[in-house]
């Protein structure tokens, strides 16, 4: 007589019971995305509009020469603008301290500037034209000048995009000085070396870690400091290197782009060479602007043609380019059918692909496909963030969500637990805003996904046109799963992560949708747990051998 163990029977029947009568509560349903063809009113990025200011900037009280009225024409069109490079030209203080009205009549700049939704590139210089007199005043002065300026870039760091580093040679680029402490036309000592650094060291102590300082050409900053290339860990922190970007005022020009690439002749192209591939690097994690100033002629125009510059524009990651100059280079680009890819494509341009959502009833897993199809990854620091609200009472509930934009290049794919104890039917959302919070609510700073139907004008918002129901009541597998250990993501297709909540070590067991034991080991927290062998489809874990300890993971 074959011999039956109740027991045993009765603990298989109670896990079966639990694992199939979980499968009904798994709900999951995606959404596919259609990208959109759009120029695109994106904050940070795009073409840049130039503009300086004139000789009554500071002898006139609140004089005004970049109205709001003029921000506004250049965003809304067709080129939907949302940089302006300010150029302030400080030839009336060489030889004393800035002037109260033309301190002043800054603030009234980034005040329209905030006021109309862009953002500005700043730069400060003595001198817009070559000649023998100085360009620029002494050092003293100039240090005077930044510490005069620092209030003011403080105070209004949430529209400033970046400073770039003026104050020296004609058009402040640092090369035609006629100037004993700064050295000219290349030629440069060490103590002038020296004397140039003090300049850049003053400039980063003025302004907060926010706003990036901008430099001419590669040299100065490997000159000043070091070589040693910029990665993920030493990026964004608040060292001279992480924070020093480049301008290129002669983008696709002959002579290495007119000295921002060292190169051995006029014609010689400067992508692959030491400096070339030093800015490509730099320019993932801080900012690349700037303007072509004439034709290069070299090897029949091969470098300002349409396919080269979109081709340099994305190796070297711009963000910005200037479209008031070169007005030829222009007609020619708007010629050659590659003016709207150019425009679409300066820095950052997010396309939503594909989110899916896994509930388990009161709680919900979120995966997002995204693309990066532009030249460059934002450079500044943003939250992202779920909006769930509530289709009954338009309640609003944010959630932060696990990643940093200024990492998005090309595919990107986000899967995230929420677990927010809510009840009811929610419309989601994606919500990118500025991180400033006095422009946190304009949604004019917010980024809009590069897709058709989904974008909000009013609130900022990208609607992912998903709807879940939430229920706070917890079923038998939502107990077990909240009070006792979590696993994300789910889905997984690799590796999925094992939380605990209640212990250092605990047994674990996956079965499959029949009951059949697959696999049995020791985890602790933050265990990572490789599925990638399973066949897809639904399994189930178990915690500690307890029948009352399982919950569900699909395989994709």
């Amino acid at each position: 007589m074959k011999t039956f163990n109740i027991t045993s029977l009765c603990k298989k029947s109670l896990l079966l019971m639990l694992l199939f009568s979980s499968c009904s509560l798994l709900l999951g349903q995606s959404i596919n995305y259609t990208a959109s063809t759009d120029i695109i009113a994106n904050p940070e990025r795009g073409l840049q509009k130039y503009s300086i200011t004139s000789s009554d900037y500071a002898t006139t009280t609140n004089y005004n020469n970049l109205s709001v009225q003029t921000l506004n024409n250049w965003k809304t069109s067709t080129d939907k603008v949302t940089v302006v490079y300010r150029y302030f030209l400080l030839d009336a203080f060489l030889n004393s301290d800035i002037n109260a009205t033309f301190l002043e009549n800054i603030q009234t700049d980034f005040n329209n500037v905030r006021t109309a939704g862009l953002k500005i590139i700043i730069r400060f210089s003595y001198s817009n034209a070559q000649g023998n007199t100085a360009q620029q005043p002494t050092k003293s002065q100039i240090l005077t000048h930044i510490s005069q300026l620092s209030t003011i870039l403080n105070t209004n760091k949430d529209v400033i995009f970046s400073l770039q580093a003026g104050f020296i040679g004609t058009w402040g680029e640092w090369y035609y000085t006629n100037s004993t402490e700064f050295g000219t036309d290349g030629t440069i000592s060490e103590i002038q070396w020296a004397n140039r650094k003090e300049i850049i060291d003053a400039m980063l102590a003025a302004t907060p870690i926010e706003i990036p300082v901008q430099v001419r050409y590669a040299g100065i900053k490997t000159k000043m400091y070091g070589n040693v290339q910029l990665n993920e860990q030493a990026a964004y922190q608040n060292t001279a290197k992480a924070r020093i970007g480049f301008y290129n005022d002669a983008f696709l020009n002959d002579y290495g782009d007119q000295g921002t690439y060292d190169v051995s002749s006029q014609c010689a192209n400067p992508v692959g060479t030491t400096d070339y591939n030093y800015i490509s690097n730099e320019t993932k994690y801080l900012p690349m602007t700037g303007e072509t100033n004439g034709l290069n002629t070299c090897n029949n125009g091969a470098r300002t043609n349409g396919t080269n510059a979109i081709n340099e524009l994305n190796l070297t990651n711009w963000t910005t380019l200037n479209r008031d100059y070169y007005t030829p280079f222009w007609t020619q680009i708007i010629n050659s059918d590659h003016y709207d890819e150019i425009v679409k494509n300066l820095g950052y341009r997010f396309v939503l692909n594909s989110s899916t959502i896994t509930s388990n009833n009161s709680d919900f897993d979120l995966t997002l496909n995204i693309s990066n199809v532009g030249y460059a990854r934002p450079f500044k620091e943003r939250n992202v963030y779920l909006i769930l609200k509530n289709t009954l009472t338009d309640e609003i509930t944010t959630a932060l969500i696990n990643t940093d934009i200024r990492t998005w290049e090309s595919s990107v794919s986000i899967s995230q637990n929420f677990n927010l104890g809510l009840t009811g039917t929610f419309q989601l959302y994606l919500w990118m805003p500025d991180k400033e919070t006095a422009l946190e609510s304009n949604a004019d700073y917010s980024i809009q996904f590069a897709n058709t139907n989904t974008w909000e004008l009013e609130t900022g918002y990208n609607n992912l046109l998903q709807t879940i129901s939430l229920s706070s009541t917890l079923n038998v597998d939502d107990f077990l799963f909240n009070n006792n250990f979590s696993m994300y993501p789910n889905p997984g297709s690799d590796i999925i992560t094992i939380k605990l909540k209640k212990s250092d070590i605990a047994e674990i067991e996956i079965f499959d949708v029949n009951g059949q034991l697959i696999k049995e080991f020791l985890v602790s927290d933050n265990y990572k747990l490789d599925i990638s062998n399973l066949s897809n489809g639904v399994y189930f874990i178990r915690l500690d051998k307890n029948t009352l300890l399982s919950h569900k993971f699909i395989k994709l």
